[in-house]
């Protein structure tokens, strides 16, 4: 009977092959994202002087901190002592203590909490609730320079019912045509927000124009929505 036979450095390869597969099946590695969820939930804070019968409850939101920017923005920051790890509410809070003429570009260049544009949604829609729209503008201008800007529908929406509730119909409908610029697609709330706008204003060709732009972009609306955001 014929036998086989295995020389020795076949053997040593054999037994290297099959002992780094055996590492590898043995060895995971599992990597999990840490969760923002938490970042961007709001807490409710009251403030109560029963000696002047003053009360105030106002909600803050922490955002995306240091510890959550990546690490090359940390190493970054870690040694410049002008940079300051705000939350998103303590930064409104500081915009809107300076003057529309300050230096609020100054004062943004030196929050950590810019190098995540997570927190970009989050500051507009803060100070649009809360600031006045010079602030908004500033705030909108600055962060339209950031490397790590990214156009998002829900931050031109909020700028554009900005406007339109301080009567200002021409910028509201410069964000609308900016936002296209942007490869923004404009929604149903963007047209909804713009008719309206135009329809206050007692401008019916603008306002049945957007309506038929609406119509040929196919965005999905109610009829007699659209009509009734017109007559108002």
């Amino acid at each position: 009977m014929a036998t086989t036979t295995t020389a020795p450095h076949c053997l040593y390869q054999l037994g290297s092959t099959a002992a780094a597969e055996s590492t590898r099946r043995g060895s995971a590695i599992f990597c999990k994202k840490k969760s923002t969820k938490t970042a961007f939930e709001e807490i409710k804070q009251g403030f109560v002087d029963y000696d002047r019968g003053q009360h105030e409850v106002s909600e803050k939101l922490s955002g995306l901190r240091k510890d959550d920017i990546p690490s090359r923005y940390r190493i970054r920051v870690a040694g410049d002592r002008f940079q300051r790890d705000w939350t998103v509410s303590e930064v409104v809070d500081q915009v809107l203590a300076l003057t529309p003429l300050d230096d609020i570009e100054g004062l943004l260049n030196r929050w950590v909490g810019r190098f995540a544009r997570k927190n970009f949604p989050y500051l507009i829609r803060e100070l649009t609730q809360r600031g006045s729209i010079e602030h908004c503008n500033a705030v909108f201008r600055w962060m339209k320079n950031q490397k790590n800007y990214c156009a998002r529908n829900d931050i031109y929406n909020m700028m554009i019912r900005l406007h339109a509730r301080h009567n200002q119909i021409d910028q509201a409908r410069g964000l609308f045509f900016e936002m296209q610029k942007w490869r923004c697609k404009p929604d149903a709330e963007t047209y909804n927000s713009l008719i309206n706008a135009h329809g206050r204003a007692r401008q019916w060709r603008w306002a049945m124009n957007i309506m038929d732009d609406m119509l040929r972009a196919a965005v999905c609306t109610l009829f007699h929505q659209a009509g009734q955001l017109i007559t108002t």
